[in-house]
């Protein structure tokens, strides 16, 4: 499971985070070799250890599986086995039909617990399946991406319905998660690490001043892979967008969707054209500029957030897109949730707030969007 000759080097790397979730909290381990010590952990996670499932996305390193299904084991537990689809049809209700049954097969009740394996998807699913299963039964998370692990455990993506995108939306559900360096931190440039690095400057953006000048002092460790400063951001931020979404302020809770309503609306046009890090970035660039463009935001935060943006390796998109289409797609994937068209646009460094703007505002900074990006090829 080694991921390059830098991680090699890097002995008994833990850390511990207890981080906020709505109606309580759970208990976030990383590290190197993390799965290798879960057994300790797994017998904590119910009073006494009986049933588990063990779900695994397919494709998941099966070396990896084996270990957890020992550690399982050694934990006093009767573990059966099961696979869920691959990512981008884990979050179907067919998926989540099926991954009932499977527990029920298992005989899991809400004394048990189910370990989780894979992808943001797999483990969004697992989530919502979990919290209504016999009321709640324990989930520990295994994340095996960098964005499984900012994502699913604290905002975990909702449930696709007729086609629609994450059109049920989830509360977080889980008890435990362990991320094993060795199993899903990579140590290339690749989709997963820039989606990773995307929702480290969101939450930095949702935050406050200081949260974004840490990450900004990271970026050259990050950027070089380094696991311990890599882990410590992600510590922070998995911490943060807890915090956040426990606020009390609905306004803040909110804020942490900073960016998606453009980014499917730009995915809509150009589908596989744009990698959804691309697409949340731009939409981070196009609301910053709105927000300046209204009178609520500096020229030098916007371009401080353009820079940081930059400093992690986050491309900007060439494209032709036709700024007519793009403004159709943006008034519907809005109105597909809600019947008021709010945009979350930044007001300081660490700071969101949903607004209105005139259409007017939004269709001239879309068509010099369309331009910028056309004029990039």
């Amino acid at each position: 499971m080694g991921k390059g000759a830098a991680l090699s080097d890097v002995t008994a790397l833990r850390k511990r985070q207890w981080v906020s979730i709505p109606g309580g909290s759970c208990d976030v381990r990383l590290g190197t070799s993390v799965l290798d010590e879960a057994s300790s952990v797994l017998k904590g996670c119910v009073g006494s250890p009986r049933a588990a499932a063990l779900l695994a996305q397919d494709g998941v390193d099966a070396d990896a599986c084996e270990l957890m299904r020992r550690q399982l084991t050694d934990a006093g537990f009767a573990v059966t086995q099961a696979v869920v689809p691959f990512e981008g049809q884990a979050r179907m209700p067919e998926a989540c039909a099926d991954t009932f049954s499977q527990l029920a097969s298992a005989g899991i009740t809400s004394d048990d617990v189910v370990v989780a394996m894979g992808g943001v998807d797999a483990l969004s699913m697992a989530s919502y399946v979990c919290a209504q299963w016999c009321g709640g039964v324990a989930l520990v998370m295994v994340p095996t991406s960098l964005t499984a692990f900012v994502e699913a455990p604290v905002t975990p993506r909702g449930i696709d319905v007729v086609g629609r995108p994450m059109m049920l939306s989830l509360k977080p559900w889980v008890k435990q998660v362990l991320f094993d360096v060795d199993l899903a931190m990579p140590h290339e440039l690749c989709e997963d690490v820039l989606m990773a690095r995307v929702h480290m400057v969101v939450t930095a953006m949702c935050d406050s001043e200081s949260t974004f000048s840490h990450l900004w002092d990271r970026t050259e460790g990050i950027c070089a892979f380094d696991p311990e400063l890599t882990c410590e951001q992600l510590q922070d931020t998995i911490k943060t967008r807890g915090k956040t979404l426990s606020s009390t302020a609905l306004a803040l809770r909110q804020s942490l969707a900073y960016g998606e309503a453009f980014a499917r609306a730009l995915q809509s046009l150009l589908g596989a054209e744009v990698a959804p890090s691309v697409a949340r970035a731009e939409a981070l660039r196009f609301q910053a500029r709105l927000a300046a463009g209204e009178g609520m935001f500096e020229v030098d935060d916007v371009l401080a957030q353009d820079e940081l943006l930059g400093r992690l390796e986050v491309p900007v998109l060439t494209a032709h897109v036709d700024p007519n289409e793009l403004m159709a797609a943006l008034r519907a994937e809005r109105f597909l949730r809600t019947n008021r068209f709010l945009l979350g646009l930044p007001r300081k460094l660490g700071r969101v707030r949903l607004a209105s703007v005139t259409d007017e505002l939004i269709a001239e900074h879309v068509a010099a969007w369309c331009a910028s990006r056309a004029a990039a090829n």
